[in-house]
């Protein structure tokens, strides 16, 4: 039978040593040492699950090496069983104080000293089992954290696509009653999934207890009106009055997590408007004093007593509301209630369950009352600091329920009422010109100032050069440098100004890594028209005065959007992308690559972000095939990295560099070949029209200008005020975006004085 677990027996007395052994060599392998310094250098090499020590001996007794054997990393938590003849009790209480676990007398029973061993060993072995199921338990954890990060940024990517286009299509005023509902449910329907995404990353994350909670001064008319603009939404169509009750002694700043108090508003605004189809919805914000919590667990340690009150939240409605078996469940992962009559709800019943964990996590406590057919009461109960002695006050609090009161006046349909900000200018920062098509096309309806950029160096560049924006929106994930740093950089000189993220990448702990990595907010893809609005009215509009913003207003009546035609600019989008994306493909199958692998990691990374991108503008334009081939290579791109200097990863690298890659490219250039062919018989259809040529040369002086001061917004403006070209200046003013695009101001530069020189001949 083998032997599972070892001991190490130390006795200067060889007697003692072979009577040991006797005894307990049928159950255990067994290590001997006649002195305690060679025992400590056995324990180090043989780890022995348990060690034997005798006490009485030369040069350095059992006490000295169980003290040396707990000084030592290596060996510390190796347990330790004391072989004496002494009977003293104080030597004893001695033992087990300097970290013993038993003591064996002399003479030996063998029972006993059986019985006493095997005692010890079932302890380790438990010991060992506990902590495997733990690291095993861990290990699922973050693997399913993982998976769930993944999806949601495969899914959100392809849907930010979907749901940008649908509400940039949207906007047109003349669109058939029976296109606009199409659009509609799908927009809706999108909206819905990311709910569902989202409620799951939410509870996966509470789950794995990566969610900290980090108390912060915030001003709370700004938590509570915030969260409003959030929720308003939701009432749609129902006759819900909306009421807001505010206590205006409530103090102006506290210290707590407001971000986790917003999610929490969040949470149960929208369960009441879910649930509720007519009737009415209070929010209730309040406070009471609260006892100092200090060593009581909670987050804030507070400073004095005065200084701590308790934060009340409640949320009533005239809902469904739920039976007493039902409130017993309520809080449970993935509980929904009243199906029957609900069947159209959206979201997955994880709502409830995120709230209650998140309130523990604050020290708070979470109530509900609720009657079938009457409705529901959730009040939140959670204790926060004051900042000082400043209060609401009663004109706030009036303003704040005003804002709610001028919302449903103003509310005539379900898609948001945008107020133009041509007073405003955005920077938005994306590798793929596809996600800053969709992110340009929802922010044209502001009728802001739009740059972009397609790189972090690029944005960079940009504030080198002395820009300011009121917004700069950067994408994470780009080559070269990803997001975080450019924003690192972009801090470093000194630039103030907003910036909000804005990725596909919505992982545990992302919001936190962003807002401490030097970004103001952040909006995850699919792009959340209800989060950019809130974000453009924080960071643009209410910077404005009142005279500024009516007379934007004022301007903007009677001017109808125009939306470019989609399907020919996500083309062109796409054809660019790819040509850009072949390149580097290229440059990681090298030669020398298909001999010896990926060069270095950054070599491997540069081809993984390059089958990333391609993969999001696939499935951009309904090449889902070869979508799932770019996932497929991605994914073996991300395995490689994982043990990058392994032999086994180096195969891998050669299998992907010499057979999946080639295959991706080869049907990459195919269908290039084909989008092409569409895009020359598109061409074919265009009515071409003489150049006027002193506009045209006056024009392209102009773009001359504007490429000299590396100004690509400026440069596309003057090709949109071109309406009537031939042929020929089609394809110049073509070549010319492709440059600006990819930042070639220089060639673009050329390539409008080469064309202005032919007109002036």
């Amino acid at each position: 039978m083998e032997k599972s677990n070892s001991l190490l027996i130390v006795d200067d007395d060889v007697s003692n040593l072979i009577e040991l052994t006797h005894i307990l060599q049928t159950e255990y392998k067994i290590h001997t040492s006649k002195d305690g310094k060679t025992a400590i250098e056995m324990a180090k090499k043989s780890m022995p699950d348990l060690i034997l020590l005798d006490i009485i001996m030369p040069n350095m007794n059992g006490f000295e090496v169980l003290a040396e054997i707990k000084k030592n990393e290596l060996i510390k938590d190796i347990p330790v069983i004391f072989i004496t003849g002494i009977s003293e009790g104080e030597n004893e209480s001695a033992g087990l104080s300097i970290g013993a676990v038993d003591y064996i007398r002399k003479p030996f029973d063998s029972m006993v000293v059986k019985l006493r061993v095997r005692h010890q060993i079932q302890i380790i072995n438990l010991k060992r089992k506990l902590v495997y199921a733990a690291h095993s338990a861990e290990a699922a954890s973050q693997a399913k954290s993982v998976f769930l990060a993944n999806m949601s940024h495969e899914i959100r990517t392809p849907m930010n696509a979907i749901l940008g286009v649908t509400e940039i299509l949207i906007q047109y005023k003349t669109l058939p009653a029976e296109i606009e509902e199409g659009l509609n449910k799908i927009y809706s329907s999108c909206d819905l999934l990311l709910g569902i995404i989202n409620d799951i990353l939410d509870f996966s994350k509470v789950e794995a207890g990566k969610l900290d909670i980090i108390p912060n001064q915030y001003k709370v008319a700004s938590m509570i009106n915030d969260s409003i603009q959030l929720n308003m939404m939701r009432i749609n169509l129902k006759p819900i009055e909306f009421e807001l009750q505010i206590d205006e002694n409530l103090p102006a700043e506290l210290l707590g997590d407001d971000l986790r108090i917003k999610q929490i508003l969040n949470n149960l605004l929208s369960n009441a408007f879910k649930y509720t189809d007519s009737g009415k919805i209070i929010l209730t914000v309040g406070f009471e004093p609260q006892p100092s919590r200090k060593g009581e667990g909670s987050p804030l340690e507070t400073l004095s007593d005065d200084k701590n009150i308790i934060l009340i939240l409640s949320v009533s409605d005239t809902g469904c509301g739920l039976t007493q078996d039902q409130m017993n469940k309520m809080f449970e992962e993935y509980s929904r209630f009243n199906n029957e009559k609900k069947a159209g709800i959206e979201g997955t019943g994880l709502g409830l369950a995120i709230t209650q964990r998140l309130v523990n996590l604050m020290s708070g406590c979470l109530q509900a009352d609720s009657e079938p057919n009457k409705g529901s009461v959730f009040t939140v109960r959670l204790p926060q600091q004051k900042v000082n002695d400043e209060i609401l006050g009663k004109d706030v609090t009036e303003n704040l329920k005003q804002f709610r009161v001028n919302y449903m006046m103003r509310r005539k349909r379900e898609h948001i009422a945008r107020d133009p900000m041509p007073y405003g200018s955005v920077l938005i920062i994306d590798d793929v010109e596809t996600n800053i098509y969709v992110a340009v096309g929802l922010l044209k309806l502001y009728k802001l100032q739009i740059e972009t950029a397609m790189s972090g160096k690029e944005a960079i560049d940009l504030i080198k050069s002395g820009k300011v924006y009121d917004i700069i929106f950067m994408d994470h994930m780009m080559p070269e440098m990803d997001g975080i740093e450019a924003v690192r950089q972009i801090r470093d000189f000194g630039y103030k100004s907003p910036i909000v993220a804005l990725t596909a990448n919505a992982v545990i702990g992302q919001t936190d890594l962003f807002l401490k990595n030097g970004f103001d907010e952040f909006i995850s893809k699919p792009i959340d028209i209800r989060q950019l609005n809130y974000v453009l009215i924080k960071f643009v509009r209410d910077k404005q005065t009142l005279e500024v913003i009516e007379a934007a207003r004022k301007q903007n009546v009677n001017k109808v959007f125009d939306t470019p035609h989609i399907d020919s600019m996500l083309l062109e989008s796409f054809i660019r992308d790819a040509n850009k994306a072949l390149i580097w493909l290229g440059e990681c199958c090298s030669t020398d690559a298909q001999k010896n692998g990926f060069k270095d990691e950054k070599e491997l990374q540069k081809f993984t972000i390059a089958v990333h991108g391609m993969k999001s503008s696939l499935w951009n334009i309904n090449e889902n095939g070869l979508a799932e081939l770019a996932d497929k290579l991605e994914m073996d791109g991300k395995e490689i990295a994982k043990n990058f200097n392994k032999e086994a990863s180096k195969e891998k690298s050669l299998e992907l560099i010499n057979k999946s890659a080639p295959d991706f490219i080869d049907k990459l250039h195919k269908l290039l070949d084909k989008l092409e062919i569409k895009r020359l018989e598109y061409e074919k259809n265009l009515l071409y029209a003489e150049d006027d040529t002193e506009d045209l040369c006056r024009k392209l002086k102009e773009i001359q200008k504007r490429a000299a001061e590396y100004d690509r917004k400026g440069v596309l403006d003057v090709i949109a005020e071109i309406k009537k070209y031939s042929k020929e200046t089609k394809e110049t003013l073509d070549k010319i975006v492709e440059f600006i695009l990819h930042s070639e101001f220089e060639e673009a530069e050329k390539i409008a004085a080469s064309r202005e020189a032919e007109l002036s001949l």
